[in-house]
């Protein structure tokens, strides 16, 4: 029951982190000390559990850890923006392509799909990176190279020479604290469900 209602507390607290309300308090010197302290402590009864040679707990503290450390690094370190792309092969390259982590990013084809009434079902785009082609749609994001592209919204633009083009609008997220926060979760999950079976057990 404890490693339970703490893995929830764990888990609402880290979630809490990727609010920018959350990450904004977060750069009070308060709040960081109360973050250190807490990861402190984990460590700390995380190698006294270790040395007693009761793995569980020492793997539900590091697992606490690693959690504390995955959503700090999601408030201060996480970086999100907005990229529009023209489905014109009139636009200029700059409206059909990006540099994303230093490399070119560019716009392949823009689709929609409608129901019989014309009302919009899916939208998808199609990118092309250095390695090829790849599709993200609505609730089907892209994770690539530690950066996940959702597929937000579409809109219209006219070129030049009054012609009308479809505008699709990506929303790019790069967070390095995800990878260790799942992991965090997993060693938790794992404590709780090894505390579980040894009750279970006796």
């Amino acid at each position: 029951m404890c490693a339970a209602a703490a893995l929830l507390a764990l888990a609402a607290a880290s979630a809490a982190l990727a609010f920018p309300r959350v990450q904004g308090v977060l750069g009070s010197a308060w709040a960081n000390a109360v973050l250190w302290a807490l990861l402190l402590v984990c460590v700390g009864m995380g190698a006294v559990a270790l040395a007693r040679r009761r793995w569980l707990s020492a793997l539900f503290h590091a697992g606490a850890a690693a959690v504390i450390v995955g959503g700090g690094l999601t408030a201060g370190y996480a970086k999100s923006w907005q990229v529009a792309l023209v489905d014109s092969p009139l636009a200029p390259p700059e409206l059909r392509q990006r540099v994303v982590a230093g490399e070119s990013v560019s716009l392949r084809k823009f689709e929609i799909e409608t129901y019989e009434d014309g009302m919009p079902k899916q939208f998808r785009t199609t990118l092309s990176f250095p390695e090829g082609e790849r599709t993200i749609a609505v609730n089907k994001p892209l994770r690539r190279k530690g950066i996940t592209y959702y597929q937000m919204s579409y809109s219209q633009a006219r070129d030049p020479y009054g012609q009308t083009w479809w505008v699709t609008h990506l929303s790019l997220r790069r967070d390095p604290g995800v990878a260790v926060t799942f992991a965090g979760y997993g060693a938790l999950i794992l404590a709780a469900l090894g505390t579980a079976i040894r009750e279970l057990a006796r």
